[in-house]
């Protein structure tokens, strides 16, 4: 369009929920388009509307309104692992008390 290259939609034969290989499949031709077109345009070549479209996407917040504007920097930071295992716990020690009540409320 008069605005520039318009992005279609996630490639259509991926289950991009499903697929391990989605966001790499995304980023490939994104970055493919991305480059081919910078050599017209060389200001695209700075430009990550692959990272910026899949988390928007990761986020639930991608649209087909969703204005991109081609920045977007990586979260690089270290996953607490030891936060997210230690809700992991609490959730399976409250579904096994959950189930305890369950079957003690049919013994009744």
């Amino acid at each position: 369009d008069d605005y520039g290259p318009v992005i279609i939609d996630l490639p259509q034969a991926v289950d991009a929920a499903a697929n391990n290989n989605a966001k790499w499949m995304l980023e490939r031709d994104i970055n493919n388009m991305r480059d081919y077109y910078g050599l017209y345009a060389p200001q695209l070549l700075t430009t990550n509307y692959a990272g910026e479209i899949w988390a928007l996407y990761e986020a639930g917040e991608l649209t087909p309104d969703t204005e991109l504007t081609g920045e977007f920097i990586a979260d690089d930071s270290a996953a607490d692992v030891d936060s997210v295992l230690e809700q992991i716990k609490a959730a399976f020690a409250e579904e096994e008390e959950r189930r305890a009540r369950v079957a003690a409320d049919q013994d009744d």
